[in-house]
């Protein structure tokens, strides 16, 4: 059955996100904007028509009055005329009653006006008392009265006329006036809302766009297997959601590649040793049995010269060396026999010591370990720690051969690698100490990282470490390297001591 791989936290899986961090809510966001920018648009655009067509109506009133006063004005010069020509007239009664009908046909015209233009309100009062004087009374004063009344009328009406026309400029420069504002104010308003567009097109749309591409590139990258950090961002939308599940969709692939690797050390170390074991046995059964008759023969002799008081025996004759050297022969091919033997992959109480001491001494057989002093300084009061012991084992071959690697340049000296174990506190300490040229402050904080390598080409997987920390955290324990240049390397291994062990005194 496939295995689900958690993508994300809970919140990231559900895809609930508040509603302006999404980009649904962002797009309604920019649409709540702009309706709120036409409506503003709107409002002024409507308040500019309401003037500009007040503009116009006044315009209309105006017009309509400036052709009513034209017509006036014709009228009331008509009139003058024939007051003027009917002054000297024979006969004043027939003056007076033609004159009394022209002037009459001027009142409503003033009278339309004096709404307008209090000041002709006065003028038409005196009209009509010359028209009733004229009909009644006629004479030739009446008439000078009525030319007179005539003349001031006249004034009144061009003061009018003067203030129609400029009240007409006026009107009219407001309509003009409007019109450009409002022309400009739409210029203004469309160019703002391009450049508003424009801005979010840029920074919004071009921002996602490149943000997608590095998604893409990213997780190519990641399905090509290639090394990257993961992608930062500062994105609380769903492409920031999209970001944060590649992410943990790279520490997923980290962590079971990490694991595959780890089961193919594992299967690598379990097979090598398997294979060393079998050729140990079979090497071992071909070496003891000539090695059973050398010591048997060396251990005749040897008794032969003790009990016959040979004289030679120990200047020129040598048996009891050929006898030790055989039997060293014959402890070091049990040693590696017992050693290739496979462990147990279950987690078991394990003499710790006797673990380290038997890798130490199988290792010792390597060219790198030739030049090299491994001393062991075991805590004998150890207490016994639960874990499996191939894996302790291949932890231990890891350190030991990275520390021989360590010491290979150093020239001039013996090189040295201390092997300490001790108890403290509830822990079993285990240390591989060496005294070769350290390791830099740069490189120190990556040597647990997978593939990370100071060593040569061909030297190196850069998985040692790595692995080494697994099965110490697997174990429950930890692993910590303090190092410095010029004086040599500690790693320290900290198991813990089982609740029903032994305490650390």
């Amino acid at each position: 059955m496939a295995e689900n791989i958690p993508i994300g936290n809970e919140k990231q899986q559900s895809g609930r996100l508040p509603l302006l961090n999404s980009l649904r809510g962002k797009g309604w966001l920019f649409t709540f904007l702009l309706a709120v920018y036409f409506s503003i648009i709107t409002l002024v655009v409507a308040f500019e028509r309401k003037t500009m067509l007040e503009s116009v109506a006044l315009l209309q009133s105006i017009n309509a009055r400036e052709e009513y006063l034209v017509g006036l004005n014709y009228a009331v010069s008509r009139a003058v005329i024939s007051v003027n020509e009917n002054y000297f007239a024979p006969d004043v009664e027939a003056s007076g009653k033609m004159l009394a009908l022209e002037v009459e046909a001027l009142l409503p015209g003033l009278s339309r006006l004096q709404t307008a233009y209090p000041e002709l309100i006065e003028s038409r009062l005196t009209l009509e008392r010359m028209v009733k004087e004229l009909v009644d009374e006629p004479s030739r004063a009446s008439i000078a009265d009525l030319r007179a009344a005539m003349h001031r009328m006249v004034l009144s009406l061009d003061r009018v006329t003067a203030d129609v026309s400029a009240k007409k400029s006026l009107f009219a420069e407001q309509y003009h006036n409007s019109f450009q504002r409002l022309t400009t104010e739409w210029l203004a308003f469309g160019g703002f809302a391009l450049i508003l567009v424009a801005i979010v097109f840029k920074v919004f749309f071009r921002g996602l766009s490149v943000d997608i591409e590095r998604v893409r590139r990213h997780a190519t990258r990641v399905l090509r297997g290639e090394p990257s950090s993961k992608l930062a961002h500062s994105r609380r939308d769903e492409l920031g959601l999209l970001m944060d599940a590649v992410n943990s969709m790279q520490d997923e692939l980290a962590r079971r590649e990490s694991e595959l690797e780890l089961t193919r050390q594992q299967s690598f170390h379990k097979e090598k040793m398997a294979a060393v074991g079998s050729l140990a046995a079979a090497v071992a059964h071909e070496i003891n049995n000539p090695l059973s008759a050398i010591v048997g023969v060396a251990q005749a002799m040897n008794n032969e010269c003790q009990d016959s008081g040979c004289s030679r025996y120990g200047e020129h004759c040598h048996p009891n060396m050929i006898l030790e050297q055989a039997t060293r022969v014959m402890h070091i091919t049990r040693q590696i026999s017992e050693f290739s033997v496979p462990q147990s992959q279950e987690a078991e109480l394990t003499d710790l010591n006797s673990l380290l001491r038997s890798t130490a001494n199988f290792v010792k057989f390597d060219r790198r370990f030739r030049r090299v002093d491994v001393s062991l300084e075991l805590d004998s009061n150890l207490p016994a720690v639960v874990l499996v012991a191939d894996h302790m084992v291949q932890v231990a071959m890891n350190l030991l051969i990275n520390a021989a690697d360590a010491l290979g340049s150093i020239e001039g000296r013996l090189p040295q690698i201390r092997l300490v174990t001790s108890c403290c506190e509830q822990w079993v300490t285990a240390k591989v100490i060496d005294d070769g040229s350290g390791i830099s402050k740069e490189v120190l904080p990556h040597v647990f990282e997978e593939r990370f390598t100071t060593k040569g080409q061909g030297r190196g997987s850069g998985l040692g470490l790595s692995v080494c920390r697994s099965l110490i955290m697997r174990a429950g324990g930890r692993i910590e390297i303090k190092s410095e240049e010029g004086v040599g390397t500690e790693v320290e291994i900290r198991l813990p001591v089982p609740v029903l062990g032994a305490d650390c005194r």
